[in-house]
């Protein structure tokens, strides 16, 4: 679909597309557009929006800024911690649960520290007084049915870490959310450099495995309930953000989106077309900033923004 220019943000709400950093512009499948002419006057470049499109975030994804909204109206200003908020993804996300009330997930003191708050009120729902592990918390995202939140982040040397948390447990018991005993299975998560979330209770991964003349990458899956891993493939290609279509294939969006077979790791279709930038991890300063695309896996689909458009491709089922 054709757009007045680039787009600065990417979010599906239902069968559309907004762009909440530019004023939430809204582009239907249909072609049709409907933009409220609203501007929001910061150098915010991605957002978040919640599932049911009520809520959304708009942020510095290298910077400590970022905007709660309902809809268009601005709720609150958040926040980051400044440390290394230069180098790595800002976390935050948002999920409705089915009481209608949406959580908001986010650092906004600590780094390594996540809480959970009502996005209408603000009201923090994980108060606790606990040493943390050191960890940065970035590219958070809640499972579909909301019984999980995971963060892939890093933690010293540097080193990708990827951690997950139980909601209910965390909205029950906040010190969950600062557990040593990450993800046992996987070396407690680290030299996990993606992760997304699959079928029920698993979680879709990208291991890094590194020597000093070369690294490879593995994509595998590890049960959240059993606490092991369930599979694992070496990978043809690097990886980066994923999205679980099926059983069989994830969509890999290191370079431009290529769908990849989950039991060989072969790449077995390309959008070469469709540039989607050479982020493989949440530290990312090094790079130039990636293109926006935005994944609805539960419709076996995703969006690219180019130049002049977006671009939405959608998966056949098998």
């Amino acid at each position: 679909m054709k757009t007045p220019g680039a787009v600065s943000s990417l979010c599906w709400s239902g069968d559309a597309l907004v762009d909440p950093v530019g004023g939430m512009v809204r582009y239907h499948l249909d072609g049709s557009t409907f933009d409220p002419h609203l501007r929001y006057a910061y150098r915010f470049d991605r957002a978040v929006m919640s599932p049911d499109g009520r809520y959304g975030v708009l942020y510095e994804s290298l910077g400590t800024a970022g905007l709660l909204l309902e809809g268009t109206r601005v709720v609150r200003q958040l926040t980051r911690d400044f440390y290394q908020a230069h180098v790595y993804d800002y976390p935050v996300a948002l999920h409705t649960l089915p009481s209608g009330r949406t959580l908001l997930a986010h650092c906004p003191e600590s780094y390594c520290v996540v809480e959970l708050e009502d996005a209408a009120t603000g009201e923090r729902l994980t108060k606790r007084d606990n040493t943390p592990i050191d960890i940065f918390h970035s590219r958070l995202q809640f499972s579909p049915d909301g019984r999980y939140l995971a963060s892939a982040g890093w933690m010293w040397h540097p080193v990708d870490a990827a951690s997950v948390f139980g909601v209910p447990r965390a909205l029950e018991e906040p010190a969950s959310l600062d557990s040593a005993a990450l993800m046992e299975g996987v070396e407690n998560g680290l030299f996990l450099t993606a992760v997304a979330f699959g079928a029920r209770d698993t979680l879709v991964f990208v291991r890094l495995e590194e020597s000093r003349d070369d690294a490879r990458f593995f994509l595998g899956a590890y049960s959240l309930t059993e606490k092991k891993v369930l599979s694992e493939v070496a990978l043809e290609e690097p990886a980066g953000p994923l999205m679980v279509v099926d059983a069989e294939h994830v969509v890999d969006f290191f370079g431009h989106p290529k769908l990849v077979s989950r039991a060989t790791g072969r790449v077995v279709r390309r959008w070469e077309d469709l540039d989607t930038g050479k982020v493989l991890a949440s530290i990312r300063h090094h790079l130039p900033p990636p293109p926006h695309f935005a994944l609805d896996a539960a419709h076996r689909r995703f969006a690219v923004g180019t130049a002049s458009g977006i671009e939405v491709v959608t998966l056949a089922a098998q």
